[in-house]
């Protein structure tokens, strides 16, 4: 079976690219950067034209507001291109030529109304710029017969670190952890390899529709932290909550630069999702939510060990050099 994998230089296209391949799909990567067969802009009519005929299209390709790329102005045309005109191009070009097309949705998608638990059946719709580009890039997908649809909550993994750099910054230094809002609501994540081996199950059974994809065990932001704290064997940390609301303020005056609409919202409200559909499926995830936020602690504790060791390794050789000049 012949498998597209666009944005394959992503974070979760890298790993969509590892496990197709190690199930002996024939896999062929595409992305504006990196090392992928074929190089382009999504956006662009032409070169998604151009692109040759699969069995299986997986679309990873999204820009987020993590993207290293990303605006300060000019945000929503940015979206636009980028998520909803890429998706429609590839829509365009693989509904001419059949193939199973598999995209990669947020669960932001879903009316935040602050229920206990979103499944695929919640009413939905963008809640911010990011989420709305890809609910308008859903409707593109709508029209594809058979395709399907993941529904991701906060994709966790080495190299995806998101709050987390700065709880384990200020946990190791200051001993101190400092976060918006009460902090005591469950808030869902998914490991990246979990993801990518839903999307792979999703392609080996040919199923179409929606499926969500979170990991078992959702915890609080007070739950990440304590589960950082004993990752990183911290003895004592004290938590300080500061209040939303001028939180929210800042954010609403900045256009939701500074913090975006949907991340106030997950700040504020529960974001857990039903998984009955894709279990169904056979997929089962191997990460639980602790599991998860210790990994990520982890890695962030040990990039920061090895930062530090490359910095004076590197004055140590300084300091030789300029003392065998003199």
């Amino acid at each position: 079976m012949r498998v597209l994998i666009t944005g394959a230089s992503g974070f979760l296209g890298r790993e969509c690219v590892r496990q197709f391949s190690s199930r002996a799909y024939e896999v062929k990567t595409t992305d504006k950067t990196g090392r992928v067969d074929f190089h382009g802009d999504l956006s662009d009519p032409a070169f998604v034209s151009s692109l040759p005929d699969f069995d299986v299209v997986v679309n990873c390709a999204a820009v987020q507001y993590v993207s290293k790329d990303l605006p300060f102005f000019f945000r929503r045309s940015y979206f636009e291109r980028n998520n909803v005109l890429a998706a429609r191009n590839l829509c365009e070009r693989y509904q001419r030529a059949p193939a199973h097309f598999i995209h990669v949705g947020t669960s932001m998608m879903y009316r935040q109304t602050g229920q206990e638990k979103y499944d695929v059946m919640s009413p939905m719709g963008g809640e911010g710029i990011y989420s709305s580009s890809k609910m308008a890039a859903q409707a593109f997908v709508k029209a594809m017969p058979g395709a399907a649809t993941i529904v991701p909550c906060i994709i966790g993994g080495e190299g995806r670190e998101g709050l987390f750099r700065g709880f384990v910054k200020m946990m190791t230094k200051l001993g101190i952890v400092v976060f918006p809002g009460r902090g005591e609501h469950k808030i869902h994540m998914v490991h990246v390899a979990d993801v990518a081996s839903l999307i792979c199950r999703v392609a080996e059974v040919r199923a179409s529709g929606f499926f969500n994809a979170a990991a078992p065990e959702p915890l609080s932001i007070r739950q990440w932290i304590d589960e950082i704290k004993d990752e990183l064997g911290i003895r004592r940390t004290r938590k300080i909550s500061i209040p939303l609301f001028p939180v929210k303020c800042l954010a609403w005056l900045s256009g939701y630069r500074l913090l975006a609409r949907e991340q106030v919202l997950m700040l504020e409200l529960p974001h857990v999702l039903s998984i009955d559909e894709s279990l169904a499926l056979g997929w089962r995830p191997e990460f639980v939510n602790a599991r998860i936020a210790r990994d990520i602690a982890a890695h962030i504790n040990r990039s920061a060990a090895l930062h530090i060791s490359g910095d004076v390794e590197q004055k140590r050789s300084d300091r030789d050099k300029h003392g065998h000049n003199a």
